[in-house]
């Protein structure tokens, strides 16, 4: 609704760099509901624990190449323009997405099949780190008027991404017997992806440059080596951008991943009643982005982030708690954890693109944004459950929550002791 106050050819040039958002939690739920299949298919093994680990060590090898992926792409996209390189991501998305849909299998061609499986998960992995970072300073050099809108619609394209995924899998299992989708069932979503990813790359070609970078480009006021000048001249600006993703790196995959195995497995809560608050969740946390994009547009960015880490901080123990003794209907909590996340997600990939200049702001952003996400992201839910274990609280995981509230602040903090310029509003 909100989206129409764009022009016609603005909502199409966010839809299709939205893609590679959407791919990227989509690629992240869908093999997380297929892990079952793809490790009996690629790592048989008599213990079916060790079977199932195997699967999501192999999802785990991606996130360690995406802070590789994002020097080099953020490099590449600094010195040469954002649109050849983000052109590039989403085709190095999409074709090893569509490949493990066709790989042959363990019992085909043995200790090959796992080889290959992880390589083109590292190939995936490589490439989201230049995508979502890309798809970010693309849009907010190309879309000025808007930046806080647009931001917010490519972020809620993630949270579409995994609810699409969970409604195909849902379709898959009522469609197919179990042993067909132990054949190929597993394999369409994969195929799926793929085409999403090939759809948006051929749009994707027909994309200007962003006129921000034209001009330093025509300039000549590139950086030789970006990496090298932001740990020279940028360093406070690396340190709040780290740390105001970490609350995003954080209650993204504690939240939205974590939270629905963790009420239905530990808590024993109805099944159908989680889905349909994961379901109802995703809905609120979009329309969440959507006003904080609004608000951002007449707000300061960092007044804005610091009330969404505050909301992340007071919340954490009640929203728990409430999940731990059944207190509030799981709907209402699921809603209240969605906002949660739609706000910090809604105003901290802006905030974080605002503190680096144009020469090397794809730089900036594709390392703050990768570090913490390879360093707190996949590990959150695994830390979540050995702290219940270890605690016997099953409200404990609030502690992760307070953890990326609390290093929201200290963003703030930074941002205003150190002076961090706003290079947005200047623009």
């Amino acid at each position: 609704m909100i989206a129409f106050t764009l022009k016609p050819e603005h909502r199409q040039l966010v839809l299709v760099t939205s893609l590679g958002g959407f791919l990227e939690l989509y690629d992240f739920v869908i093999y997380a509901l297929m892990a079952g299949y793809i490790a009996d298919q690629f790592f048989p093994n008599q213990d079916p624990y060790l079977s199932l680990l195997s699967s999501f060590a192999t999802f785990s090898a991606g996130y360690l190449a995406r802070p590789i992926g994002g020097i080099i792409f953020g490099h590449l996209g600094d010195r040469q323009g954002r649109k050849p390189v983000f052109v590039v991501t989403i085709l190095m998305m999409a074709i090893p997405t569509a490949l493990i849909g066709c790989l042959p299998v363990y019992e085909q061609i043995g200790f090959w099949a796992p080889v290959l499986l992880i390589t083109l998960r590292v190939i995936q992995g490589f490439s989201i780190g230049g995508e979502i970072p890309g798809a970010m300073t693309f849009l907010c050099e190309t879309l000025e008027d808007r930046r806080g809108m647009v931001m917010a619609l490519l972020f809620m394209s993630l949270v579409l991404g995994a609810v699409f995924g969970s409604i195909l899998h849902a379709l898959l299992l009522d469609t197919l017997s179990k042993e067909a989708m132990n054949q190929w069932g597993w394999r369409f979503p994969f195929w799926l992806g793929g085409l999403f990813g090939i759809f948006s790359y051929l749009f994707r070609r027909r994309f200007q440059e962003s006129k921000l970078f034209v001009q330093i480009y025509e300039s000549q006021q590139r950086s030789r080596v970006p990496i090298k000048t932001l740990f020279k001249h940028f360093k406070m600006p690396l340190l709040c951008g780290f740390l105001m993703i970490v609350p995003l790196a954080t209650s993204v995959p504690l939240l939205l991943l974590f939270t629905p195995g963790y009420l239905s497995h530990l808590l024993h809560y109805d099944p159908a009643d989680v889905a349909l608050a994961s379901a109802l969740g995703g809905i609120c946390s979009s329309l969440v982005f959507l006003v904080m994009g609004l608000l951002s547009e007449r707000v300061q960015t960092r007044t804005l982030l610091l009330l969404a880490s505050w909301m992340l901080i007071l919340s954490a123990w009640p929203l728990f708690g409430w999940l731990a003794h059944g207190a509030v209907h799981v709907i209402l909590i699921m809603c209240l954890g969605s906002i949660l996340r739609g706000g910090i997600a809604g105003i901290a990939p802006l905030a974080l693109a605002s503190i680096f200049p144009v020469h090397v702001r794809y730089s900036g952003i594709a390392f703050c944004y990768n570090l913490s996400f390879a360093l707190f992201s996949g590990i959150t839910p695994i830390l979540a459950m050995e702290l219940i274990r270890v605690t016997g609280s099953m409200s404990s995981p609030a502690v992760f929550l307070i953890f990326g509230g609390l290093s929201g602040m200290l963003a703030c903090v930074v941002l205003k002791k150190a002076g961090v310029k706003n290079y947005f509003s200047e623009t």
